[in-house]
């Protein structure tokens, strides 16, 4: 039996659906430093504010890492355009990615290094 992606529900994955990281303000950074994601699409369906907030606030999180263990982000401030972070204690040095999960839906990999 042949699987489609719509038929496994992979259709909302598409480009423009979620959303998207552009960079990651430093590219590196230690643990316990302030980082901010730029990109769009941070808000979610329906809640950017012209001011470029959110409201309410989307079910969402940043993560650091692909592999396990990924570190959760502390969150300071979530905008439409940009959301600053506390890079985790927990995340692995060296090199790997920042990812946005808005709604149920993750962005693309943002580049990022863990310092010493």
């Amino acid at each position: 039996m042949r699987w489609t992606a719509a038929a496994l529900g992979l259709a909302a994955c598409q480009p423009g659906s979620g959303p998207t990281i552009d960079r990651v303000e430093p590219v590196q950074a230690a643990r316990g430093a302030t980082v901010t994601v730029r990109g769009e699409g941070f808000c979610g369906e329906g809640r950017s504010v012209g001011d470029g907030s959110c409201e309410p606030l989307p079910p969402g999180s940043v993560d650091v890492g692909l592999e396990l263990p990924m570190a959760r982000a502390l969150v300071q401030s979530w905008g439409e355009q940009s959301i600053t972070v506390t890079v985790p204690d927990a995340a692995r040095l060296g090199e790997t990615v920042v990812i946005v999960t808005v709604d149920g839906r993750s962005s693309n990999g943002g580049d990022f290094e863990v310092l010493p």
